[in-house]
């Protein structure tokens, strides 16, 4: 009978001046430091890493860090602030490497594991504080960008930051000046890194949980009008002299150029099916416990005894449906919004092991310890399995015999803590499951998944070391319109880009070798045929792909002129392919 009594909830304690002194703080530094800043270089350059870092490069060349531009180009297609911090961060290392264009990505995951946990301290307990963070730091989506060059890491950084600031600040009672100019600023510099989603957050869920709240002396006060000032200067500073320098449609292209493609109706319905699925799977291994705020005893006994839910429950229903109908949107889009849902998941946890908690809490938080154990006994089992099967598709997962010397004692021992943690919910045994399960989730990944993801990687530098061997001065060489960012990133050398010849005589006689986008489907014959008014032939077809591909989806052709042939006859005009 006494097992199946409702026990009293724990009261958390104010945080303290020392929050940073509790051991959950420390043990959050290190998982990130061991998850996020380790074998951080070990992945070549991918995605959208090298727009950024090639944006970067061209700040430090040409000093101007207000407008960013590719191969001397203006690049009107995000604000700066992520190339800024690569350029900042490159400027210390004296080049814009790996490290300098991932760091940032990982100072932020670093910055936010403590912000929320400070943040929830504020008003849980530290079992909930902490799952809350390392909840956070160890979603699937969380780990593949907080461990790239990325803007997402960073940009989530600001925008979760302006919400949860303003929060902590309206709970404590801040002075109201301050925590709007806070929220503000904070919401500023997300703006700053990728456009307009931050501060339209940040005033849809500050203002509709004021109006829920009906607390019209913060909504309507002069210190809002502090904060929009704040914001107003934060962002103008940067505004001002771009739209000077380069005009207004280059100021359209930056702030709304990426945003139009995500709202269409071609595919909304099957979007609006699937997406909250992707948005489950972003948030493994811990969406499953989001489950149990199904039950509406849970929901009541959460809103009952920690009515600051109501700021995390608002902000994810007014900002959901910006993502959810908008057929464009991806999984990564809503990243912001996490720290919000970690710190629902620090709160289930915290009911299950803490609060006033039914037998169905205790049960659940069981069954879900041991079902982990399970999986990780299996994902042990698969990982060794695909190793040695002698299958040519499993040939990227193979891993590394050390590794797996590892693994699988490792597996067999996390295992073993889970289950002994599920027999009882009495403390530490939450934190330690809670730990255990982050820092193996952490483990898998930054071991097993970066392990598999080198091995399917296309890796340009060797391939470009050679072409530079084979060219007599690797600073001459041209591009005809842009060059893929991947490949003039790893190129390293500017590449000056020039419009695509309609005649020879268009070319400048210092050009002997150039290069050019090649896309699936266009054979390089048609480009010397009907795009190239001069005889050339080809050094070097480069493959760009991230991944190792039969067929490469993308390419870049390094061409050298045939400078005898066109001295000897005409020019002839002949239009270029586009």
């Amino acid at each position: 009978m006494m097992e199946n009594k409702p026990r009293q909830l724990e009261t958390p304690a104010p945080i303290s001046r020392s929050w940073w002194w509790e051991w959950e703080a420390a043990a959050l530094g290190l998982l990130v430091v061991g998850i996020y800043f380790t074998r951080l270089t070990a992945l070549p350059v991918c995605g959208e890493e090298s727009r950024w870092a090639s944006a970067a490069r061209e700040m430090i060349a040409s000093g101007d860090w207000v407008v960013p531009r590719q191969q001397c180009m203006i690049f009107p297609e995000r604000p700066p602030l992520t190339c800024w911090a690569m350029g900042l961060v490159g400027l210390a290392r004296h080049e814009v490497d790996l490290a300098a264009i991932r760091l940032p990505s990982a100072g932020a995951i670093l910055i936010l594991a403590w912000l929320i946990y400070a943040y929830a301290r504020a008003w849980m307990s530290r079992l909930g504080s902490f799952g809350s963070a390392a909840a956070f730091i160890t979603m699937g989506q969380v780990l593949q960008l907080g461990r790239s060059g990325e803007s997402e890491a960073v940009f989530t950084l600001f925008t979760a930051a302006s919400l949860l600031v303003w929060h902590w600040g309206y709970l404590r009672s801040w002075p109201m000046a301050l925590t709007w100019s806070l929220g503000y600023t904070l919401a500023a510099l997300g703006a700053l890194t990728k456009g307009p989603q931050a501060p339209v957050y940040f005033v849809a869920c500050c203002g509709a949980y004021l109006l829920w709240r009906r607390d019209w002396r913060w909504l309507l006060s002069r210190g809002h009008l502090a904060g929009l000032a704040c914001f107003a200067v934060s962002v103008g500073a940067w505004l001002v002299p771009f739209a000077i320098a380069s005009g207004w449609r280059a100021v359209d292209d930056i702030w709304t150029g990426l945003a139009e493609d995500r709202f269409r109706f071609d595919g909304l319905l099957r979007h609006v099916a699937t997406y909250p699925f992707d948005t489950f799977g972003c948030l493994i291994p811990w969406s499953p416990l989001l489950c149990l705020l199904a039950k509406p005893s849970v929901r009541k006994s959460l809103l009952a005894n920690r009515p600051q839910v109501q700021f995390l429950i608002v902000a994810l229903v007014v900002t959901y449906p910006t993502v959810w109908f908008a057929a464009g949107a991806m999984g990564r889009y809503y990243m912001p919004l996490y720290p919000c849902l970690a710190v629902l998941i620090g709160l289930v946890i915290e009911y299950c092991n803490v609060t006033c908690a039914d037998t169905f809490g205790r049960i659940a938080w069981r069954r879900y310890l041991q079902v982990l154990s399970v999986v990780i006994v299996a994902a042990g089992v698969v990982v060794v399995g695909i190793s040695y099967v002698p299958l040519e598709q499993f040939d990227d997962a193979r891993q590394p015999l050390a590794f797996l010397f590892v693994w699988v004692p490792t597996t067999v021992v996390v295992a073993g803590v889970l289950v002994w943690a599920s027999l009882s919910e009495r403390a530490p045994r939450p934190q330690i499951a809670v730990l255990t399960v982050a820092s193996f989730v952490g483990f898998a990944y930054a071991g097993a998944m970066v392990n598999s993801r080198v091995h399917g990687s296309n890796d340009l530098a060797p391939a470009i070391a050679q072409l530079k061997q084979q060219l007599p001065d690797p600073g001459q060489i041209v591009s005809f319109d842009s060059v893929y960012h991947r490949f003039a990133y790893e190129y390293g050398t500017p590449i000056r880009r020039i419009a695509w010849p309609a005649a020879a005589a268009e070319l400048p006689d210092s050009v002997a070798y150039f290069c050019f986008d090649h896309h699936p489907g266009e054979p390089i014959q048609m480009r010397a045929i009907s795009g190239l008014p001069f005889e050339w032939d080809v050094v070097a077809r480069i493959n760009c792909d991230p991944v190792h591909r039969d067929e490469p989806q993308r390419a870049v052709i390094v061409g050298r002129i045939r400078r005898a042939q066109m001295a000897a006859r005409p020019s002839v005009s002949r239009p270029g392919l586009r």
